[in-house]
C-alpha cells in the first residue's frame, strides 16, 4: 500500500544555520547525534550557502567475485567501502569553509581581511552536519563524524557569477561508521487528557 508519509524531499532546512554546518572531529567513543533533532555540539559554524544542486551522497562498494573450476561465483568477498558527499559551496569568504578548503593554516583572519595560501598541506579533518527538511512532519540529518575534502573543482572568477568551491568529501570511519543518515517525526505525540 501507498503511503505519502514516506515520501521525502531534500530541501535544506535554512533555518539551521543555512542547511550544513562545520564543526571538529569527533573521536572514537565520542558523542554524535542520535537522530535529526537532537542538538550539535563540537563547536559546529555554519557554512552558509550551497549551490541549488544540494548534496550528492556516493557509496563505492568493491566486491570480488571468487568463482570455482565451472566458472560459477561461490562467494563475493567486499575489498573496499567508501562514501562520499559532493556539494558546492557558494560562500567565497565565508572563514569556516576556507578553512576545510585550503586548510586551516592556509586562511589568515585579520578583522575583514582574508588571505588564502595555496600549498600542499594535507587538508584537514572535521566533523559535518546537514540538516534537510524531509516533509512537513519529518526532518533529515546526514552526519559525518569524520570528513575530509579529497578534491576540489576549478574556481572561476567571472563577472557573471559568484565564486563557488566545488569540493568532494571523504567520510571516514568512527566506531565503524562512516555517515549517520536519521529520519525523524516531528509530530510528537499528543497524550490523553485524563478528566
Amino acid at each position: 500500500m501507498r503511503n505519502r508519509k514516506n515520501v521525502l524531499v531534500g530541501a535544506p532546512d535554512v533555518k539551521a544555520a543555512g542547511g550544513i554546518t562545520l564543526g571538529a572531529v569527533i573521536e572514537p567513543g565520542g558523542t554524535v547525534p542520535t537522530d535529526a533533532l537532537a542538538a550539535i555540539g563540537a563547536g559546529h559554524e555554519p557554512a552558509g550557502f550551497v549551490s541549488e544542486d544540494g548534496v550528492t551522497k556516493t557509496v563505492d562498494r568493491t566486491v570480488e567475485k571468487i568463482r570455482d573450476w565451472n566458472g560459477d561465483t561461490i562467494i563475493a568477498v567486499q575489498s573496499d567501502h567508501g562514501v562520499t558527499l559532493q556539494l558546492t559551496f557558494m560562500e567565497g569568504a565565508n572563514a569556516a569553509v576556507l578553512k576545510r578548503v585550503f586548510g586551516e593554516e592556509n586562511v589568515v583572519i585579520s578583522g575583514e581581511n582574508i588571505t588564502i595560501k595555496d600549498t600542499a598541506a594535507e587538508l584537514p579533518h572535521f566533523s559535518l552536519n546537514i540538516e534537510i527538511k524531509g516533509s512537513a512532519t519529518r526532518k533529515i540529518r546526514l552526519f559525518a563524524p569524520d570528513a575530509q575534502i579529497t578534491e576540489t573543482g576549478d574556481v572561476t572568477f567571472v563577472r557573471s557569477g559568484v565564486i563557488q568551491y566545488q569540493v568532494t568529501i571523504e567520510c571516514y570511519d568512527v566506531d565503524d561508521v562512516k555517515l549517520y543518515q536519521f529520519i525523524s517525526d516531528l509530530t510528537a505525540p499528543v497524550a490523553p487528557v485524563t478528566p
